[in-house]
């Protein structure tokens, strides 16, 4: 059986985009298990009220991860300690932006936030990871880009090249005892998604494809982000672990 509260208890995680959806479920679920948490936005507020509400193992840094200066600040932040244990790299933004109207001003924004973020935070994190307990990387991608879906070619632009980097980063530095893996959520049913794009049609056709017939929230994907990054997973790296409810095989 998996303990997760002793992998977890008195470690020092890292979370980007930790204030709403995946990242703040799997903040409050970390801290609850006995973590710090160092976990970034740009919205202040919402920093702030997961502070309040988390207690004092919840740290947050307001941070806008598109400039690579404040990535690497908030990493050091973290690592004031001498150590991190876990990254997750988890902020991204989803557009829908249909590539006849796309610029490049559109490319651009969306590599500054899905994906050099994941570059930064990470190269910036490795002295303290080597020095950690936990020494696991968990970068969040999409099931989208495996599915080719419109309009989303610059998000899956972006996304997909998670993978890529992930692979290699595992093959780097997996001499060091680092584990690298991506995890690919399907469309998860957060607030957010809810209030901005989710149909009564969407969710009806979501469950026509999924092989399981229920909406998949973030309590659905937090579990598997755990087992990632804890010491049941000591011997996978390199990998791509979709949870989707069945709507993608492979």
């Amino acid at each position: 059986m998996v303990d997760f509260q002793a992998d977890f208890a008195g470690k020092v995680a890292v979370v980007t985009g930790g204030t709403d959806g995946l990242g703040k479920h799997l903040t409050q679920t970390l801290i609850g298990l006995g973590a710090t948490v160092y976990f970034c936005a740009r919205r202040v507020e919402l920093g702030q009220a997961l502070v309040a509400e988390c207690g004092p193992q919840a740290r947050f840094v307001a941070c806008d991860l598109a400039d690579p200066r404040q990535a690497r600040d908030f990493i050091t932040q973290a690592g004031q300690g001498g150590a991190i244990d876990y990254l997750v790299n988890n902020a991204a933004i989803d557009p829908r932006i249909e590539f006849a109207q796309a610029t490049d001003a559109d490319f651009d924004r969306l590599m500054a936030i899905n994906l050099r973020p994941f570059f930064s935070a990470t190269h910036a994190a490795l002295p303290y990871l080597k020095a950690g307990r936990g020494k696991a990387i968990v970068n969040i991608c999409t099931t989208n880009y495996m599915l080719g879906l419109s309009p989303f070619t610059l998000y899956n632009a972006s996304k997909s090249a998670v993978v890529g980097f992930t692979r290699s980063l595992a093959r780097e530095l997996g001499p060091l005892g680092i584990r690298a893996n991506v995890l690919s959520p399907g469309w998860i049913m957060t607030d957010k998604q809810l209030r901005a794009h989710v149909t009564e049609e969407d969710k009806k056709q979501l469950l026509e494809a999924q092989a399981l017939k229920f909406l998949l929230k973030e309590a659905d994907v937090t579990p598997a982000t755990l087992f990632l990054l804890s010491s049941a997973a000591r011997g996978i790296t390199g990998q791509n672990l979709v949870v989707d409810g069945g709507k993608v095989m492979y």
